[in-house]
Parts: C-alpha cells; sequence; structure tokens
C-alpha cells in the first residue's frame, strides 16, 4: 500500500510537472520570438524616423545655402560665405548618411534606390547654382546673376526637391507606421504570452498545492493506518515472544529435569559397573585357581568369559556410561546457559579473544596452530561469559578440524555496522560441505568424517548464545579449504534488554 502510494504520487507529480513545463517552455519559446519579433520592428520604425529626417536635413542644407547666397549678394559681406561652406560639408554628410540608412530599411527594398539617386541630384544642382551664383556676384556680374535668379531657375529645382523629398518620406513615414503597427501587435502577444505564463503558473501552483493537500491527507491516512498495524503487529510479536520465551524455558526446565532424572539411573549403573568389574575380579581369579584343565571345552569356554567376554562387555558399559555422562554434563551446561540472566558490561573484545586464546592456547601448540587477531577489535556492551563461551567454542572447533600436514591459521577480526558488532573467525581447515552448513548447528548433529571427537554440542550452544545477545551466528566455507564463522550480536545489548528486543 505504502509503495502503491508514493508510485501514485510520483507520477501524479511527473505528469504534473512535464505539463508545466512543456507549456512554459512553449510560452516561454513564443516570448522569445514575439520579443525579437518586435526588437526588429522597433528598430525598421527607428531607420524610417531616422531617413525622415535625413531627408529634412537634406532640404535644410539647400535653405541653408540659398540663403547664403542672398545674403552675399544683397550685402556683399563675406561673412555669409561661412555658413554656405559649412552647409555644403553638411549636406554631403547628410547625403551619404541618407543613402546608408535608407538601404538598411527592409534591405534596401522599401525605399526605391533611384528614388533617393534624384533627390541627391537635384541637391547636388541646387548646390552646383548657387556656387555658379555666387562666383559670378565675386567676379562682379551682379547682372547677369540676377538674371539667374529671376529666371526662377533655384526656385524650380527646390521645388522639385522638396517633391521628392515628401516621397520619400512619404514612403518612410508608411514604413515606420507599419512597424510601429506591427511592433505593437508583436508587444500585445507578448503581453498576452506572459499573461498566459503567470496564469499557468498561478494554475499549476493551485493545482500543485491542491494534489500535495490530498496525497498528504492520503499520507496522514496511511501513516494513522501504519501505526495501527505497527501497533498491532508490536501486541502479537510481544505475545508471541512471550509464548516463545515461555517455551523456552520450559524447554529448559525440562531438559535440566530430564538430565537430572537420567543421572540417578546412571549413577547407579556406573555403581553396579564397578561392583560387576570387582565381582569379574574375583571370578577370574577363582578360575584361575581352580579351573581345571583347559582342554575341557568348558573349562575354556570359562575362562574365556572371565578373562576376555566379561571385561570387554564391561568396558562396553564404562566407555558408553563415560559418553553418556558427558551428554548429560553439555545438556545440563546448555540449561543452566540459558536460564542465567546475562550481567551487560563494556568489554574490549581484544582483550576478551586474548584470553580465549591463552585459556586453550596447549590446544593451538598441539597441532601447531597460528592464531592472528587482524586489526583493532571493536569495545562493545555485552555479556562477557556468553561471549567468552561463543569465542572459546569457534576457536577450539576450528582447531580441532585443521587439516593434518597444513601449517594452522586462525584469524580473528571485527567490526561495528550500525547497532552490531560482527566478529569474523576464519581458519584454513577441511571446511564445511554446502549441505552440512546449518545442520553443524543442530544440537547432537556433526558433519564430515567422525574422526574427531565431539558430541554436536558446541556449535547449537554458540549459536543460542549469540542469539541471546541479539544476533546469530553463521558459516561460509567452500568445503574444502577453510571454514569461516560470522557472529553478530548486539553492540549494546543493555540497550536491547531495555527495549525488549532480548
Amino acid at each position: 500500500m505504502k509503495r502503491a502510494f508514493w508510485r501514485s504520487f510520483a507520477g501524479y507529480n511527473a505528469v504534473l510537472l512535464s505539463v508545466g513545463a512543456v507549456a512554459l517552455l512553449t510560452i516561454v519559446s513564443a516570448a522569445f520570438v514575439y520579443s525579437g519579433r518586435a526588437q526588429r520592428e522597433a528598430g525598421d520604425a527607428l531607420k524610417a524616423a531616422r531617413v525622415d529626417r535625413l531627408v529634412l536635413e537634406v532640404i535644410s542644407d539647400l535653405v541653408d545655402a540659398e540663403t547664403a547666397q542672398r545674403g552675399f549678394i544683397i550685402t556683399r559681406t563675406a561673412s555669409y560665405l561661412a555658413p554656405y561652406e559649412t552647409t555644403l560639408a553638411e549636406f554631403e554628410r547628410h547625403v551619404a548618411e541618407l543613402r546608408l540608412r535608407a538601404g538598411e530599411i527592409d534591405e534596401g527594398r522599401a525605399i526605391p534606390e533611384a528614388a533617393i539617386d534624384e533627390l541627391v541630384t537635384l541637391g547636388r544642382r541646387k548646390m552646383e547654382l548657387v556656387k555658379t551664383n555666387l562666383a559670378e556676384v565675386e567676379a562682379g556680374h551682379l547682372d547677369e546673376t540676377r538674371v539667374v535668379i529671376a529666371s526662377d531657375q533655384g526656385k524650380l529645382i527646390m521645388d522639385a526637391v522638396r517633391g521628392k523629398g515628401a516621397a520619400v518620406r512619404e514612403i518612410a513615414s508608411a514604413h515606420r507606421i507599419r512597424s510601429a503597427e506591427r511592433m505593437r501587435e508583436a508587444s500585445a502577444t507578448l503581453t498576452t504570452l506572459i499573461s498566459l505564463g503567470v496564469a499557468m503558473i498561478v494554475v499549476l501552483a493551485v493545482g500543485a498545492a491542491a494534489f500535495i493537500r490530498r496525497h498528504m491527507r492520503d499520507l496522514e491516512a496511511a501513516r494513522r493506518d501504519l501505526i495501527e498495524a505497527n501497533e498491532d503487529l508490536e501486541q502479537r510479536v510481544g505475545e508471541r515472544t512471550r509464548g516463545v520465551l515461555r517455551a523456552n524455558e520450559e524447554l529448559q526446565r525440562y531438559a535440566y529435569i530430564v538430565s537430572h532424572d537420567l543421572r540417578a539411573p546412571l549413577v547407579n549403573i556406573m555403581g553396579f559397573t564397578a561392583e560387576l568389574e570387582t565381582a569379574t575380579a574375583t571370578l577370574r581369579a577363582f578360575v584361575d585357581r581352580h579351573g581345571g584343565d583347559r582342554s575341557d571345552p568348558v573349562v575354556a569356554q570359562a575362562h574365556i568369559a572371565a578373562e576376555e567376554d566379561v571385561p570387554e562387555a564391561l568396558g562396553f558399559i564404562r566407555t558408553s556410561m563415560t559418553r553418556m555422562d558427558g551428554l548429560i554434563n553439555e545438556i545440563l551446561k546448555l540449561s543452566r546457559a540459558g536460564r542465567r540472566l546475562l550481567e551487560p558490561e563494556s568489554l574490549d573484545t581484544r582483550d576478551l579473544v586474548e584470553g580465549c586464546v591463552a585459556a586453550i592456547r596447549q590446544r593451538f601448540d598441539e597441532v601447531e596452530a597460528e592464531v592472528t587477531i587482524e586489526g583493532q577489535l571493536p569495545t562493545i556492551v555485552s555479556d562477557r561469559a556468553g561471549l567468552e563461551q561463543i569465542f572459546t567454542n569457534l576457536l577450539d572447533n576450528e582447531a580441532k578440524y585443521l587439516v593434518v600436514g597444513r601449517p594452522g591459521r586462525i584469524v580473528v577480526r571485527g567490526r561495528i555496522e550500525r547497532a552490531d558488532a560482527i566478529f569474523e573467525v576464519e581458519d584454513n581447515g577441511r571446511g564445511v560441505a554446502e549441505a552440512d552448513r546449518e545442520r553443524i548447528f543442530e544440537l547432537f548433529r556433526r558433519a564430515g568424517p567422525q574422526d574427531r571427537p565431539g558430541e554436536g554440542i558446541g556449535l547449537a550452544h554458540t549459536r543460542a548464545m549469540a542469539r541471546r545477545l541479539g544476533g546469530d551466528v553463521t558459516v561460509s566455507s567452500d568445503g574444502a579449504n577453510g571454514t569461516m564463522f560470522r557472529v553478530v550480536v548486539a553492540k549494546d545489548l543493555a540497550l536491547r534488554i531495555r527495549r525488549g528486543e532480548t
């Protein structure tokens, strides 16, 4: 349910974000397009306005030249010639700029180049006429100059210039109006797109808020369901745990009772066996002294019974009793260990492992095995006696199953992972077959060739103790080149006990 909820939430979010992203990307792209178009149209309108201004500048230059001419003719004052010279230079500059700006409008297609040429030609004719008149006046040909002026030639040229200038201005003005109109359209479209973008953002924000609110309600409902499920699960787990603990206590009590009750008849058997051994010695002495002729089959059979059969049978009985006594002792030890109260304390596990190695050093010396503690083992809070039993059992087991003729090597290492302490006890012995990796932890079960002493209790006791300490014991092996036992215990056993987790 929880996974489906988050998949739904993520799916809706992805769809919402995708739609919003596509819509906003489209709006932004269109905004860029129309913004660029508005900028281009504004540029074209500005260029058309410049052409209009330059046409007026050209006409103004011609008017200024004609004014300077009249002033000089009337007053014969040379100061009127200075404005003429300035106007002549400005005229050429304005003409050059006019050609340049006219060619920029719509790549030169808006204003015909011929119209600009005609305007410039008329302007230059006017300038040439003014220049000629001024030269005639300076030469003293005043009458001839008056005749030229009276002929209205200059006026006709100026009228033509104004007509051509008006035509060019009309073209530029029309282009400017069209560009301004297109600019307004692009700006209006851009404004609409921006408004749509804002509206889309508002819609997405409102939709996202509503969607998140709905999912928060669903999440809160799921959280309440999860809390109820956890409480129910904790209750059931608690009940089952208490049931398991009760069953375990009963099993341990039963094992203790059975072991105690088995010991009584075993002691009796051992006592009677001792009496039989004494009686057998007496019987043997009697047979030796009064046995008669050994050639007699009955006498020979009596000698064999007293000297061989009965002692051998009693030896088998005593060996079986010794083994049974060992099994009962192990069961009692296992029962007492399961009922013993754990005593968590801070432990330097390196010192603890070194103590376990020292306790069974003779075993390692017998098999010529080297034990190495690799790196720094962690400090944890756990039960000292329990950990000593775990490491002693594992180290003894690995020393027991080393390969004859192969230098024995046992390595112990450890680390902390979150709330657990993990230890590895590895050897280069004969290994454990895959089929036996769980069987060796079962009570009274052993794996591989039965050529080493043991009752099949040590590893079962080791796993039981590791589980009491908040962890477990597992084994890995390739079946031929060594074994590694992995021991996991709680890093802080006292905390686990307070929480009721072990």
